[in-house]
Formats: structure tokens, sequence, C-alpha cells
């Protein structure tokens, strides 16, 4: 039934079509025999323009959603390519703002190393020790560009800890924060003379100060300059807290390094020994003549 009723419907909607082209070509065909209109062509005219009106109105409508499509797609185009060049932009922007931060970093290191007149190697930060158990970063420099282990690693800020382990082109320093570091040290204002020691975490503290010795929180600790690793002076860290306890001979005081080694990324390694090591066993030194 219901196909039935679909059938008669697109039928009449057929004759419909049928007649009004009917109509058209009709009165196009009057209108070019004579110059005059009679009451067929104004009856076809009357019959003929709600429907031409109509169309004419569904055309515009049509044309105006194709071109206002065409206009958005266009537009989403557009905006698409803004996008990507304001996304590659922000990236170029952020690689130039990356090589002026290394530039600075490798200005003060260069500055800082001709200030210091020893040999030194720079080396760049490639790795950090991933567990809780050691305090290390990995370096990319090692026994070719000469390496050794127990040598002094240092940044403009002041000292990041000794060379643990070498390889032919790669080395593993200990920082001065590990549990197994110590670094000859004093505070800078009284020269108190003290080791400093790591905690495992991110500061360190002074071993061996003597209870007599007057320090402050605040206090300057510096390498002392009594093993052959350090040069005198380079800043280790100040002192955060102090206990002074009534019994025993020292005193405890805690200090945060000056280097924040999370951010570490160039440093420089000190390859000469500023205190000749002592002779080998057996060995007998002559003297000069």
């Amino acid at each position: 039934m219901r196909s039935l009723f679909l059938s008669r419907r697109y039928t009449l909607l057929t004759i419909v079509i049928l007649l009004l082209l009917f109509a058209l070509i009709l009165m196009s065909l009057r209108v070019k025999q004579k110059s005059g209109v009679n009451g067929l062509d104004s009856f076809l005219i009357e019959f003929y323009s709600p429907f031409q009106k109509g169309a004419t109105f569904l055309f515009n409508e049509i044309k105006s959603l194709f071109y206002g499509y065409l206009f958005l797609v266009e537009l989403e185009k557009e905006n698409r390519m803004l996008k990507q060049k304001i996304a590659r932009l922000e990236r170029e922007n952020q690689e130039m703002r990356a090589l002026a931060s290394s530039g600075e970093r490798l200005r003060k290191l260069l500055q800082f190393r001709e200030s210091l007149s020893m040999k030194m190697v720079a080396a760049e930060v490639i790795g950090r020790d991933p567990t809780a158990w050691f305090k290390s970063l990995t370096l990319n420099k090692g026994e070719r560009d000469g390496v050794q282990r127990g040598t002094a690693v240092i940044s403009p800020e002041g000292v990041v800890g000794q060379i643990l382990k070498t390889g032919p082109s790669h080395s593993i320093v200990l920082l001065i924060t590990d549990y197994n570091s110590a670094v000859d040290a004093m505070v800078e204002r009284t020269r108190a003379k003290a080791i400093v020691k790591g905690t495992g975490e991110n500061r360190c503290y002074l071993k061996y100060l003597l209870r007599s010795e007057e320090v402050s929180i605040g206090d300057q600790v510096i390498t002392s300059g009594l093993t052959g690793n350090f040069p005198k002076g380079l800043p280790i860290g100040k002192i955060t807290k102090i206990e002074n306890s009534r019994h025993g001979v020292f005193q405890h005081a805690e200090l945060i390094p000056q280097v924040d080694f999370t951010k570490l990324e160039e440093v420089l390694i000190i390859t000469e020994t500023f205190i000749s090591p002592p002779p080998e066993k057996g060995k007998i030194m002559k003297k000069p003549k």
C-alpha cells in the first residue's frame, strides 16, 4: 500500500514538472512569434510566475550555501596552515632560546676556565644515575682526553665532584652529595678546616669540624687545597644548619651545595694536580745536585 502511494506521489510530481516545462517552452515560442500578449500568454505568465519565483529563490539559496561551504572549506584550510606555521615558529623560537641559553653557559664556562689558568677539559653531561644509591653524572669525555680517576670536576658555580670511573671516551663523576664523596674544605670567614661529606640527598655536612671553631649560618665553605685534586678557594656551598652539642669534640653543620646538579649541563674536568704525589714505596728520592 505504501509503495503504491509513493508511486502515485512521484507520478504526480513528474506530471507537474512536465507541465511547467511545457508552459515555459510554449510561452517562449509565443513570445518569439508575437510582439503582443494575449489571454493565454497572460494565463501562462500568472501560472508560471510563482513557480519561477520559488525556483529562483531556491537556486539563490543553494548558490549561497555552496559559496558559503567553499568559503568555510578555504577558511578551514587557511586556519590549519596558520596553526602549522605558528607551531613551526614556536618550535624555532624555542630552539633559538635554547641556543642562546647554551651560548651564555658556554661563554661563562670559557671565562671561568680562563680565570683559573690550569689544564682543564670541558665536558657535557650526557646522563644521570636513575637510581637512589649513587649521585653521579655521565660525561662525554674520558681517558683519550686526559681524564683519570679521582680528578676534580667543577663548574663556574662551584665544586661538582670527582671522577669515579673512566672509559676511552666517557667518564662518571661522583657528586659531592653522594655518601662516598669527601672533599677537604674550610670555612671562608674563619678558615676552620673540615671535610665536606655527602648525605645522599641534595645537601652535604661538615665532618671533623671542631666545637671550638666559630661558624655561622650563611658562611661560605670553600676548598682548602690540601689535596692534589681541587685548587684552593673554589666554592662548595653555604652553611644552613648548625648543631653544637655539649659533649664531644666536633660540631655538626649542614650546607647546601653551590651547584644546582639538576640543571647542570656542562662541566670542567681539571686534568692536573697541585701537590706532588708521595714517592712509591721502595724508591729513594735523590737529592738534587
